[in-house]
């Protein structure tokens, strides 16, 4: 008789697949529970069995060759539907192991005895079990010995499970504190950067006497770089407040035209400085529903990255298009990106090669402000790219 699923079978496939023990080799730990459930059973066989979807695996034995069998066969797929100890003192005399194809004939199974293996203190995944030729009872002490292999069996798999955590949570600090290390320097070079620049301004306007032209072409400098370090510190306020409290919308009826033309005609200065062409290809109104100062801040990051990473005679386009949903698209000749770096373009403080050998300002924080934004929008943002062709990049709203 095929056991019936446990009432956890989600959850407690879930724990056993965790504990990530299925199908690896043999280990002391657990050969000598199997060892000790049969010597202090007096049975031939002893085994560590855990339950699989359609199988159970033997992950300890001993009086045994086999691997696996089918969980159909399976006196353990029986006992792991409780806590309880389980024992079959006569199998042939039990209608649900009768007719196995391991009970009968001779040299079948008559005897079985398994304690649940429990992770959680919720999900028994296997047993440890005693297998014999004849019919048996356990005694009270050898049951009591059993419960407890079986709970130690338990104790080695959690064990094993919370050392891959903490193995897992202390390469994800390591990371995190490789991308402290690198965040801030980072900033701390695109706040020095204009910083520096300022200040020398400041020193040869102070101690020397220019005409007013060069007096003003020194303070369009000083001007330039200040704007630099307010945005610098504008992203990263703004970042924090994402990270802190999520991002609140001003929502009212926009035109994604209108956002366009506006972006567009605010990054043309910084593209003819480049000497890069900027098109807006924009021709009718594409109405929509969002804030209109958050997707301004947007389109501007993606247009200027486009720019950043657009060599000297290359072109940019920005379109907004109202055909199933609301559309934005900047399409750019630029060095594009390549296919290791797509999946991280938005992660917060990442920087791809492209960007540390061209020496493009910024921290790395502007896609990620801008995935932030949209997602608020409940909109989607695709990137395709061809390194050395260009990139394209799809905002959609919602209708």
């Amino acid at each position: 008789m095929r056991a019936p699923l446990p009432e956890d079978e989600p959850a407690r496939l879930a724990a056993l697949h965790d504990a990530q023990v299925l199908d690896t080799a043999p280990e002391e730990d657990f050969d000598d529970i199997a060892l000790l459930a049969s010597e202090i059973c007096g049975t031939p066989a002893g085994l560590v069995s855990l339950v699989d979807t359609d199988r159970q695996w033997f992950k300890a034995k001993i009086g045994l060759t086999i691997e696996q069998t089918h969980r159909d066969l399976s006196f353990c797929a029986h006992a792991i539907h409780g806590h309880e100890l389980f024992e079959i003192p006569d199998a042939t005399h039990d209608q649900r192991f009768s007719d196995n194809p391991m009970v009968l004939g001779d040299g079948g199974i008559r005897f079985y005895a398994g304690a649940p293996v429990v992770l959680d203190g919720t999900h028994s995944v296997g047993t440890v079990c005693v297998v014999d030729h004849v019919p048996r009872e356990l005694t009270p002490a050898q049951r009591r010995a059993l419960r407890s292999l079986a709970r130690h069996a338990s104790v080695q798999l959690e064990l094993r499970r919370y050392a891959r955590h903490a193995g897992a949570i202390a390469d994800r600090l390591r990371q995190l504190d490789r991308m402290k290390d690198s965040f801030l320097a980072t900033v701390s070079h695109e706040l020095r950067t204009p910083l520096s620049s300022i200040r020398g301004y400041l020193e040869m306007l102070l101690e020397d006497e220019f005409d007013g032209e060069t007096s003003r072409r020194f303070l369009s400098v000083m001007q330039r770089n200040s704007d630099r370090l307010l945005r610098l510190i504008d992203d990263l306020l703004l970042v924090a407040r994402l990270t802190d409290e999520g991002l609140e919308l001003d929502l009212a009826e926009v035109d994604l035209a209108e956002i366009a033309h506006h972006v567009t005609s605010g990054c043309r200065p910084l593209a003819e400085h480049k000497e890069v062409k900027l098109t807006d290809r924009t021709e009718s109104p594409v109405p929509a529903r969002g804030d209109a100062k958050r997707l301004s801040h947007a389109l501007n990051h993606l247009v200027v990255n486009a720019i950043k990473f657009t060599a000297e005679g290359g072109e940019i386009s920005v379109d907004a298009r109202a055909d199933d949903e609301p559309e934005l698209i900047i399409t750019d000749t630029g060095v594009g990106i390549p296919p290791h770096d797509l999946p991280h373009v938005f992660d917060r403080f990442y920087r791809s090669a492209a960007a540390d050998q061209m020496a493009a300002q910024g921290p790395g924080l502007g896609l990620a402000i801008v995935r932030s934004i949209i997602d608020a929008h409940h909109g989607t943002i695709r990137v395709h790219s061809e390194p050395g062709l260009g990139t394209t990049v799809r905002v959609k709203l919602p209708r």
